[in-house]
């Protein structure tokens, strides 16, 4: 077998299960937003279409794959990028877990900006296949970071909720729940390019916010009224820090 062919397997296999959930999103979006008005709002933007999202998550995922560390890619100019220690197993279940969140994204980005929230109906499904996927990878995989993605993951929950916890009691305003929710997918994903990468996740992140932020405000020419849609900063952070981590941590 042509050793690109071989050696390209799990970025094809990304492709097609990032393709495929985006299919799926794209059909049953009534059904996961769940709500007539908002289905309403977002039938009217331009900034939701179905088709172009899916395009979309296909090839943040391929880019993902690409970027990817521990996957071998012969390219044609005979460049070699070697593995770590991923055997055929675990990069099938990284197949697996960057074309499912690679698929969300767009979706999640565009209906938290037009209608600030996060479906549960697409977060609770995301953060199970990726709980699937950590803990597959550790039970019969052959690589240790499975089980980083998993530490990594629970403590950005337990992080954020006391934030919003603390939040609540004290009348302030941070972030919402279902930003909590996707916490958990933000945090595990860039682990399985380093272990290093939710603290560069964190600090693009909150970047982004608050440049956002500083944007709305001075558009809005008042602080105090000025919110953000959370997520969007959280899934730029999310994959801009899981490809740089490797090159500068």
């Amino acid at each position: 077998m042509d050793s690109g062919v071989l050696h390209g397997w799990p970025i094809v296999a990304t492709a097609v299960f990032s393709a495929v959930l985006g299919v799926l999103l794209a059909c049953a979006r009534s059904w996961w937003l769940a709500d007539d008005k908002h289905f309403a709002v977002l039938s009217r933007t331009r900034l939701f279409r179905p088709l172009p999202l899916t395009i979309f998550g296909t090839v943040l995922a391929v880019a993902a794959a690409l970027f990817f560390p521990g996957t071998d890619t012969t390219l044609d100019s005979g460049l070699t990028r070697p593995g770590a220690d991923f055997g055929t197993f675990d990069r099938l279940l990284l197949a697996l877990s960057l074309g499912a969140a690679a698929a969300a994204t767009p979706f999640l980005v565009i209906v938290d900006i037009v209608v600030h929230r996060l479906p549960d109906r697409i977060v609770y499904p995301l953060i199970g296949t990726e709980l699937l996927v950590l803990v597959l990878g550790q039970l019969l995989g052959e690589s240790p970071i499975w089980a980083l993605g998993l530490i990594a993951g629970a403590a950005g929950v337990l992080f954020f909720g006391s934030l919003y916890l603390i939040g609540r009691v004290l009348h302030a305003r941070t972030m919402g729940l279902g930003d909590v929710k996707l916490v958990f997918i933000v945090f595990c994903v860039p682990t399985l390019f380093s272990a290093w990468a939710p603290a560069l996740v964190f600090i693009i992140m909150m970047l982004i916010a608050g440049i956002v932020a500083l944007i709305t405000a001075a558009a809005k020419r008042s602080l105090r009224a000025t919110t953000i849609a959370f997520g969007p900063a959280m899934l730029s952070g999310m994959w801009f820090g899981a490809v740089l981590a490797p090159n500068i941590l």
